[in-house]
């Protein structure tokens, strides 16, 4: 069973009730998580006064996507997605008042701690995994660009407003219930997706075992050129994208002797260059083509981080950063609208997953690195090696057919 829009006419996004609902309870979950993100740390250091307990958190929320990514891919493609989303939506919301009732009672068994984040993100992924498929699904093809450059959007804005939800989250008279605020969030959304109406068509074929099926959205990557040539230029532009973020935190901190708070509104640029790449790439998509966008998100990315070692002022750093965040929005509109455009609906959820899984590959090894490059020779190191990164990817990109994508 797969489900499937039926819609003959070209309507508005917003008149498409089931994208609305989408992104709308896209925007709630990104609150939540931002609070999460936020919350998280802080409680797991006040309850054992130890950094390792924070760091050994967040190792266990990133292994999921590299474990189970490709195989919840198969099984998105298998399930009907609206029940699906439902129980990745409706356990997160169960395992978040778990977790602020664990936090309530200072519960200090860690296991338990980092089992309840392992699970979260699991089935987090588990759920953004049937978005993309849905959306798929739910959006005309011609309009998968606007999609997407909403969804972006609504990610770049509430990291825009990342320094107001820490001002929040400072007010509360326990930490935690910036978790239980997280959990009203995912329950809001499991409201809104129950509302839901999806369209189902049946097939007659013998279902086949899970091995073929992981095979055939292989054999699907392997073959779509564009799709399996663009997915390798992410992995190398993830790493520089992952490395120059945490960079920056420093880079703020340490040289040009930010205080915590204004560096969470300086970094509020990034966003906000985030929003406007949002708001005219579907114009540049009309203009340039998909393959354009992509190329010369690289482009842009490599010249802001060249930027960073000459601007070492506060408006300097922040228009860069503004820069930079137009040119990942950029990245990240293009490369999902191209997946989008090259995968049939009934391999979405494989090639979410297979694709996402290969997006990650690099980052562990590059983070590894530039944690030595950081203590030898400092930020400027970082920010020349993913200036000459881009720039070299980005030349030999636009030799590719990809770069003609329109």
């Amino acid at each position: 069973m797969r489900q499937i829009a039926v819609s003959p006419m070209k309507i508005s996004l917003f008149r498409n009730k089931t994208f609305s609902l989408l992104l709308y309870s896209g925007l709630l979950l990104s609150i939540g998580n931002k609070l999460y993100e936020i919350v998280l740390p802080l409680v797991m250091l006040e309850i054992t006064h130890s950094p390792i307990s924070m760091t050994s958190m967040r190792t266990a929320e990133l292994l999921p996507n590299m474990f189970f990514g490709v195989f919840i891919g198969v099984i998105v493609d298998r399930v009907d997605k609206k029940r699906w989303v439902l129980w990745m939506v409706g356990v997160q919301t169960v395992l978040l008042f778990l977790l602020v009732l664990l936090f309530k009672i200072q519960f200090e068994t860690l296991f338990i701690y980092y089992l309840i984040g392992f699970l979260l993100m699991t089935f987090n992924y588990g759920y953004f995994n049937a978005q993309v498929s849905l959306t798929k699904v739910t959006v005309p093809n011609d309009q998968l660009t606007s999609a997407n450059a909403k969804f972006s959007l609504i990610e770049t804005l509430v990291s825009v407003l990342a320094p107001a939800f820490s001002g929040i989250v400072f007010l509360f008279s326990s930490l935690s219930d910036g978790i239980f605020l997280t959990a009203i969030c995912y329950f809001v959304s499991f409201v809104l997706l129950r509302q839901l109406s999806m369209k189902t068509e049946h097939f007659n074929s013998e279902k086949r075992n899970f091995g073929k099926e992981l095979l055939e959205g292989w054999t699907f990557f392997k073959s779509n050129r564009a799709l399996s040539t663009v997915t390798l230029f992410v992995v190398f532009l993830n790493c520089t994208m992952t490395v120059v973020s945490t960079t920056i935190l420093f880079y703020g901190e340490s040289t040009l002797h930010l205080t915590p708070s204004m560096l969470a509104v300086v970094l509020s640029f990034t966003g906000l260059g985030g929003i406007a790449g949002s708001l005219v790439v579907n114009k540049m998509r009309t203009n340039l083509g998909v393959g354009k966008i992509f190329g010369l998100a690289m482009l842009l990315n490599g010249i802001g981080y060249a930027s960073l070692l000459f601007f070492h002022g506060l408006i300097g750093f922040s228009v860069t950063l503004f820069f930079i965040g137009f040119g990942i929005a950029m990245h990240t509109i293009s490369v999902y609208t191209i997946r989008h455009e090259q995968t049939p609906s009934h391999l979405m959820g494989r090639i979410g997953g297979i694709t996402g899984t290969i997006f990650r590959i690099g980052m562990p090894f590059t983070m590894f690195i530039s944690g030595y490059m950081l203590t030898w020779w400092g930020p400027s190191s970082i920010f020349k090696t993913a200036f000459i990164w881009n720039i070299v990817f980005f030349i030999l990109y636009i030799f590719t057919k990809s770069w003609k994508l329109k």
